[in-house]
């Protein structure tokens, strides 16, 4: 019993400090990669919008995936570990029907948040986008080629592939999906953070669960993808 309550505990903590260590790390280079760019003469300080690119490529594009790589390598677990191959039909399947499930739970929560009268707290990325809509059509190959594969690779990938190894398929998606959606909390503003975490960790849930009985990353990853280049493809078209 002991051992096993030892392994869990273990297992929770490493996938608690490969979250804490993707966002840590990418800060660092974030902002490292940003005054590169101010000595050479970028004006990164005063557009919003040139810092979310940064973010978004340093970010989910590099970090999480140096992050990946030199985990597994180190771990000694090989890329099988992620449990990704190339798409069948089967997974096509899967991917459809992940991303009908993922609109249609996205849609009704958001008329139930509405006839409640719940305040939502609003990301970041929307209030850039707001005032410089050309950065949303950038955001959406980005969401398909770095944001989507980025995030699925650290938190589904890594994390629930860690947290799978002691724990039951529910419980690390569960924790998994819960890691997920409190790594938003500093990117959001306003009142209603708990709300939209809420929503998040719904929504990752799909994701966790796509990943486990499919058995293959790139699943989760095509559908995260979609659904942001979707957002950002609406939040455009609203803007402008």
């Amino acid at each position: 019993m002991e051992t096993g309550l030892r392994q869990r505990g273990r297992s929770l903590l490493t996938a608690v400090a490969l979250a804490v260590s993707g966002f840590v790390v990418g800060a660092l280079v974030v902002f490292l990669t940003a005054r590169v760019l101010i000595f050479a003469g970028v004006d990164v300080m005063n557009a919003p919008a040139v810092q979310l690119v940064i973010s978004t490529v340093m970010l989910q594009g590099v970090t999480f995936g140096l992050l990946a790589i030199g985990y597994l390598k180190l771990s000694g677990l090989g890329l099988d570990f992620l449990a990704l191959r190339r798409p069948t039909i089967r997974d096509a399947g899967w991917t459809v029907g992940g991303l009908l499930v993922f609109f249609v739970l996205y849609g009704a929560m958001n008329l139930v948040i509405s006839a409640l009268g719940v305040p939502v707290a609003e990301n970041q990325v929307a209030q850039i986008g707001g005032q410089n809509p050309d950065v949303l059509l950038l955001l959406v190959p980005f969401s398909l080629l770095l944001i989507g594969p980025g995030e699925e690779l650290l938190f589904r990938g890594l994390i629930q592939g860690t947290l799978r190894r002691t724990f039951r398929p529910v419980s690390a998606i569960v924790i998994a999906s819960a890691i997920f959606a409190v790594s938003h909390a500093t990117a959001l503003s306003g009142d209603g953070q708990l709300t939209y975490m809420a929503v998040v960790f719904v929504l990752a849930l799909i994701l966790g669960a796509t990943y486990e009985y499919a058995e293959n990353l790139a699943i989760p990853a095509v559908i995260h993808g979609v659904y942001n280049a979707v957002l950002f493809s609406v939040l455009y078209v609203q803007v402008t």
